[in-house]
C-alpha cells in the first residue's frame, strides 16, 4: 500500500506529461475548481492552465478504455467537452476563458496551426515536398468531383434536385469552413439569385456544420481502416515509397533552449508574412500565403539549416504538448452540438454523408494513381476539404493521429476551399 502511494506521488505518468498522477490531480483540482468558483483568469494564463488540465485528464480516463482509445481516439476529448457544454454543465467562467483563449484575442488556434504549418514543411524531405506538392491537387480534384456526383445522385433519390444539392449541401461542405467558405459563398449566391445574404447564409451554414462532424467521424473510420488494412496507409506518410521517417529532413544538431526561441520567432514571422501578403492579394487566404512562403524557403534552401531545425523543434514541442489539450479547448469553444442536432433530418444527413463519402473515395482512389496512400490522401485531400477549416483540420488530424500532415490539410482548407468558390461561381452561371 505504501509503495502504491509513493508511486502516484513520485512516479511520472506517461499519459499526464510524465507528471506524477497525484500531483497532476492536485494541480487540475485547483485550476478547474477556480473555474467553478468564477476565479479563473480569462487570459492566456487561465487558458493554458485550463485546457492542459482538462485535455490530459480526460485522455487519462479514456485511455483506460481500449474501445474508446482505439476507435474515437483524441476525438473523444473534444466530443466529451462539447457534450458537457451542450447540457450547460460548464460554468460561464470556464466557457468564457476557453473561448477567448482558443479563438478570441489570444487566438491560440492560429498560433498552433502556424507552428504546425511552418515546422511540418521545413522539416519535410525537400524531394518529397516537390513531388507531393505538384501532385496534391490531383486527389483534391478527385475528391471534389466524387463528392459532387455522389451527393447529387443521392440528393435526387431524396427528391432534391442535383442543382440544389450542389449549391446548398455539397459546395458548402467542401468549401473550406465558414469564414473563408460559407460567408463569401453566401454573398455570391445572394448576388446571383437576388436574395438577401442572411437568407442564403442560413441555407448553407447547416451543411458546413454537419460536414465538419462527418469529417471527424470519417477520420476515425479511416484510422480504423488503416489498422485493419495496412497496405492502404503509410501510417502518417502521404506518399508511397516514403516512410514517416524518410519523409523528414535529417539534421545533426543538439537542441538548446535558443532553438525553441528561434523556432517560435520564425514561425510567428511566417504567420505575420502571410497576413501581410493577404493584404496585398486578398484573393489568396493568409494561411495559403504562409504555406507558399514556407514552401518557397524550403525548396530554395535560403534558410540556414539551423533555423530550419529550430522551427522543426518548435513544431515538435507544440504538437507533442498541445495536441491533446487543444482537443478539449475546441470542444468547449467551437463544437456546437446543438447546431448539429437542429439539422438532423434523415434525408439531409444521408445526403451530407454521401458528399463526405464521395470526398473520401475520390481523394483516396485518385490519390493512389499519383502514388499517395489511400488513407492519408482521403484524410488530407478529402476530409480536410469537407471539414470546417482550421479547427476542423485539427480535429480531423488528431482523430486519426496524423497531425504531421497539417501543411497538406491547410492546402485543402485554404487553397482547395478557394477552388470550390471558383467552381461554385462557374456553376452559378451555368445552372441558374
Amino acid at each position: 500500500m505504501k509503495e502504491n502511494t509513493q508511486s502516484i506521488l513520485t512516479t511520472g505518468n506517461r499519459f499526464l506529461m510524465d507528471m506524477p498522477t497525484a500531483w497532476f490531480m492536485i494541480l487540475s483540482l485547483i485550476i478547474v475548481g477556480a473555474g467553478f468558483l468564477g476565479k479563473l483568469p480569462t487570459s492566456m494564463v487561465g487558458g493554458f492552465a485550463l485546457f492542459m488540465s482538462l485535455g490530459y485528464l480526460i485522455r487519462f480516463v479514456y485511455w483506460k478504455v481500449p474501445l474508446i482509445k482505439n476507435t474515437l481516439g483524441l476525438a473523444s476529448i473534444g466530443l466529451t467537452c462539447a457534450i458537457i457544454k451542450h447540457f450547460g454543465l460548464w460554468p460561464e467562467n470556464i466557457v468564457e476563458t476557453m473561448t477567448n483563449f482558443i479563438q478570441g484575442d489570444t487566438d491560440f488556434l492560429s498560433w498552433f496551426i502556424a507552428a504546425l504549418i511552418t515546422g511540418s514543411i521545413l522539416g519535410m524531405n525537400r524531394e518529397l515536398l516537390i513531388k507531393a506538392g505538384i501532385r496534391y491537387f490531383v486527389p483534391i480534384t478527385g475528391g471534389l468531383v466524387f463528392a459532387y456526383l455522389l451527393g447529387g445522385l443521392v440528393g435526387q433519390a431524396f427528391g432534391m434536385s442535383f442543382k440544389d444539392t450542389i449549391f446548398y449541401i455539397a459546395g458548402p461542405i467542401m468549401g473550406g469552413g465558414t469564414g473563408a467558405g460559407a460567408v463569401p459563398m453566401s454573398e455570391m449566391y445572394s448576388e446571383a439569385m437576388g436574395l438577401a445574404t442572411d437568407v442564403t447564409f442560413a441555407k448553407i451554414y447547416p451543411s458546413v456544420t454537419i460536414g465538419n462532424w462527418l469529417a471527424i467521424f470519417g477520420a476515425i473510420f479511416l484510422n480504423i481502416l488503416g489498422k485493419k488494412a495496412p497496405r492502404l496507409t503509410g501510417n502518417g506518410a502521404l506518399m508511397q515509397g516514403y516512410s514517416v521517417d524518410e519523409s523528414k529532413a535529417s539534421y545533426h544538431y543538439n537542441m538548446t533552449m535558443n532553438d525553441l526561441g528561434t523556432g517560435l520567432m520564425l514561425t510567428m514571422t511566417f504567420f505575420i508574412l502571410g497576413r501581410v501578403l493577404n493584404g496585398v492579394c486578398p484573393i489568396v487566404h493568409a494561411y495559403a500565403w504562409t504555406i507558399i512562403s514556407v514552401a518557397v524557403c524550403k525548396i530554395s534552401g535560403i534558410l540556414p539549416q539551423r533555423m530550419e531545425y529550430s522551427a522543426v523543434k518548435w513544431y515538435d514541442f507544440a504538437q507533442g504538448t498541445f495536441t491533446v489539450p487543444l482537443s478539449a479547448g475546441i470542444g468547449i469553444a467551437m463544437l456546437n452540438l446543438q447546431a448539429m442536432l437542429d439539422i438532423l433530418s434523415p434525408g439531409f444527413v444521408i445526403i451530407a454523408t454521401a458528399v463526405v463519402l464521395g470526398a473520401i473515395i475520390g481523394a483516396g482512389l485518385i490519390g493512389m494513381l499519383v502514388k499517395f496512400y489511400f488513407v492519408e490522401s482521403a484524410v488530407t485531400a478529402g476530409l480536410c476539404m469537407a471539414n470546417a477549416g482550421g479547427n476542423g483540420d485539427v480535429m480531423v488530424l488528431s482523430s486519426c493521429d496524423r497531425m504531421n500532415l497539417m501543411s497538406f490539410a491547410q492546402i485543402s482548407s485554404r487553397i482547395g476551399g478557394a477552388l470550390v468558390l471558383v467552381v461554385q461561381s462557374v456553376l452559378l452561371g451555368i445552372l441558374l
